[in-house]
């Protein structure tokens, strides 16, 4: 007997095609997924602490990522006033150039899953994504990643 998946189900395939979208962009640019994670969320010019939050790692790993895409020309660090605690970082021109193409690569490999929806739809399928992410994000607090998940997460 044929049994319909569940919703988590559905979420879990999503995912999968997600992370096989996010991969396959970020390598047409030589990026690692992690740099082009990276760089997504640098776009704003977070602090690192911001970033250890977005892309859910502790902050020495994320330190270390933002070292290697200094090292690669794509972010640099600044400390803004006489502190120096707070260190933000932000994209250099190649870094943005990149993060850039890396957007719209990604937005191009979704394109035709809306194009002929129309606006209301496209608007309640955001709305129902950005409530499932929240509530997502609510049930599970904040994130401790495993030794594992980090050393993945965060591989070169």
């Amino acid at each position: 007997m044929y049994r319909h998946p569940t919703l988590g189900q559905r979420l879990g395939h999503l995912r999968v095609a997600l992370d096989d979208a996010f991969q396959q962009s970020s390598r047409a640019l030589g990026l690692t997924p992690q740099q082009a994670e990276l760089l997504s969320a640098a776009l704003t010019g977070p602090t690192v602490g911001d970033l250890a939050a977005a892309l859910r790692c502790d902050r020495s790993n994320v330190s270390r990522l933002v070292d290697r895409a200094t090292a690669h020309g794509l972010v640099a660090r600044r400390t803004p006033g006489a502190d120096g605690r707070v260190t933000i970082v932000e994209l250099t021109p190649e870094g943005r150039r990149l993060a850039d193409l890396f957007v719209e690569d990604l937005d191009r490999r979704t394109r035709s899953l809306f194009e002929g929806w129309p606006q209301k739809r496209q608007e309640a399928a955001g709305g129902i994504l950005g409530e499932i992410t929240a509530e997502l994000e609510r049930s599970c607090g904040p994130r401790e990643a495993a030794p594992q998940q980090v050393a993945h997460k965060m591989r070169p």
